[in-house]
């Protein structure tokens, strides 16, 4: 198990030393401002990334890796980067398990997932490689465990063992299961902190640029051939801001759909639907009743992974072992609470066919999900399968995700990334699909995302 926050002696170990030594530098009051002296000092880039998310985040610091002369800036359109998928979810490092071996979920996940480590520990950020248990409480579920040890063994994931009911208790002594895929490459890492990092990174470049609070409400191509984007403060009327570059890759996350509309992206494909993680957590007396993560094995339809328990090294929120998500239908793209309602964003799923076929063939799971999300003790049901003793007075409410997923003709939940090349006379790259495992894999896909700007763009 690897730790890079060394623990104070105490009572289970869960305070670090040094830790507000090492937040001084990271909190996120320290990014939302640009430091002037240290970044590029006009609006006109190179490069323009639209989305400071960690995958964008991730591309911009690859672009200024790679390419020693080019000026980047990035547009998010909240007052912080990582704000909303990436600081909102449950901070797993992924093997690659669940992927389809030859897609380059498959690929990004596992090489992304020793990028991450290495990233961490070159960065000093909190990071365990604390292991994972995939379990099947029954011979049929079995069958499931086995079908992801050939998967994640395709995928060239490390380590993978099938092991029985005696040693998972061994593992873990409240988890009661008829079998498991150990995987130990598995962690844990917080990565809003890994958001907050990149952007020190790309600041601290003299050639990148970080532009918060602005939303790219719009795009046109000027008569010298760049690209200008204009926008301004979220819900605000303004002041207008204006951004030119000679290229553009947008990775707008919850609206990579409509953004990539903007620029004259196909409006009518790879529409986003927005699902609702809702977490709860161990109370402090009971965090340390599981060691690993600890997953069922995939309940179908595409989406959620079921209900798992999580040990976490959440900077904001503390050491804790949080219990989510489920997958809960949102009636808004930020709907981070059950009655959280924007016309335009249920308008859009009522007209999308891809979404109403995905939810027809997979009703009861529908349904299912929209209970457990409103009804405690049906959301803690589906963790009693594998841990028995849980109860509701051991837990209490933690916090909510939101994430996207683009639903393929005929109901299927896309597998795989979606990369909308050459829009706008080949000027602009579209990310329209990253889902997860998007943060384990955000630095490979970076990597991704370079190689196919230096093809498209014909750059040396």
């Amino acid at each position: 198990m690897l730790h890079l926050w060394p623990q104070l002696p105490g009572e289970g170990g869960d305070k670090y030393e040094g830790a507000e030594k090492l937040l001084g530098p990271l909190r996120a009051q320290n990014f939302a401002n640009p430091a002037p002296d240290k970044t590029v000092g006009h609006d006109h880039f190179d490069v323009a990334i639209v989305g400071g998310g960690i995958v964008g985040l991730a591309t911009a610091r690859e672009l200024l890796k790679r390419y020693p002369e080019i000026t980047v800036a990035v547009l998010e359109k909240e007052p912080e980067v990582a704000g909303q998928q990436t600081g909102h979810n449950s901070g797993v490092i992924h093997a690659g398990l669940y992927y389809e071996p030859g897609s380059t979920m498959a690929y990004t996940c596992v090489r992304g997932a020793d990028l991450m480590y290495a990233y961490c520990e070159e960065h000093k950020l909190p990071v365990q490689r604390c292991g994972k248990l995939v379990v099947a409480c029954n011979p049929e579920e079995h069958k499931q465990v086995e079908k992801l040890y050939r998967q994640g063994t395709a995928n060239g994931v490390k380590g993978l063992e099938i092991i029985d009911s005696k040693q998972i208790t061994e593992l873990e002594p409240n988890v009661k299961a008829y079998s498991a895929l150990y995987s130990p490459n598995t962690g844990i890492v917080n990565y809003w902190l890994v958001g907050q990092s990149l952007a020190d990174e790309i600041r601290k470049s003299g050639r990148g640029d970080i532009k918060t609070s602005f939303e790219a409400k719009k795009f046109e191509k000027t008569k010298e051939g760049k690209v200008r984007i204009t926008g301004g403060e979220k819900i605000m009327d303004g002041p207008r801001l204006q951004v030119t570059a000679n290229k553009v890759i947008t990775c707008a996350g919850l609206y990579s759909d409509r953004v990539a509309g903007l620029t004259g992206g196909n409006p009518r494909k790879h529409k986003v639907v927005t699902f609702r993680g809702t977490y709860y957590q161990l109370k402090p007396e009971y965090r340390t009743l599981i060691k690993h993560n600890i997953y069922p094995v995939p309940s179908g339809g595409g989406i959620p992974v079921g209900v798992h328990f999580t040990p976490t090294v959440d900077v904001r929120r503390g050491h804790q072992a949080i219990i989510g998500p489920g997958a809960c239908i949102t009636f808004s793209r930020e709907g981070y609470r059950f009655f959280d309602f924007k016309l335009k964003d249920v308008w859009d799923n009522l007209m999308n066919g891809a979404f109403w076929a995905f939810a027809l063939k997979n009703f009861n799971l529908s349904l299912g999900e929209l209970y457990r999300d409103l009804n405690q003790a049906a959301f803690l049901s589906s963790a009693q399968k594998y841990i028995p003793c849980i109860t509701g007075d051991m837990v209490e409410p933690s916090f909510a995700g939101v994430m996207a997923q683009v639903f393929e003709s005929g109901g299927i939940a896309a597998k795989d990334f979606i990369f909308e090349r050459k829009v706008m006379d080949g000027s602009i790259l579209n990310v329209r699909n990253a889902p997860s495992p998007a943060c384990t894999a955000a630095l490979a896909i970076g990597e991704l995302i370079a190689d196919t700007a230096k093809e498209d763009w014909n750059w040396k």
